[in-house]
């Protein structure tokens, strides 16, 4: 029939557009376990009064276990032959968003106009090179 190739080819593209958001949404759970794992060393660090006293800090064992979390999902991402170059991208682009964000929140940390900017051209990069 002829509709069948129209089907398949949106079946096809739908299947696509799913596959590069299951990409994007491990990649963003990679970033986020590091700036997370960034936000407990930073709250321990801030209030410990030696470097000894802040590596041995239960939250520091969190912060490892979350950058463990990490090395798992990008050796999952590594085995399906994913692009170093593209993962790299964007999991920086999410990670410095989360971190911007969370010191904000967290730490009431400024985030600058310049800040925000390159923020912005990073997410446009990161969308223009998943193309």
């Amino acid at each position: 029939m002829w509709w069948t190739g129209t089907r398949v080819a949106s079946t096809d593209l739908r299947l696509d557009l799913m596959e590069r958001l299951y990409h994007a949404l491990i990649i963003a759970a990679a970033a986020l376990s590091v700036a997370v794992g960034d936000l407990l060393i930073k709250r321990v660090a801030s209030g410990a009064p030696r470097v000894s006293a802040a590596l041995f800090h239960p939250l520091t064992a969190a912060a490892a276990s979350l950058y463990a979390g990490q090395v798992v999902l990008f050796a999952y991402v590594f085995v399906r032959r994913w692009q170093l170059g593209m993962v790299a991208l964007l999991q920086t682009a999410v990670y410095a968003a989360a971190c911007l964000l969370m010191g904000r929140i967290w730490f009431a940390e400024r985030v600058t106009p310049a800040q925000a900017f390159g923020m912005l051209l990073a997410f446009c990069g990161a969308v223009l090179m998943a193309k």
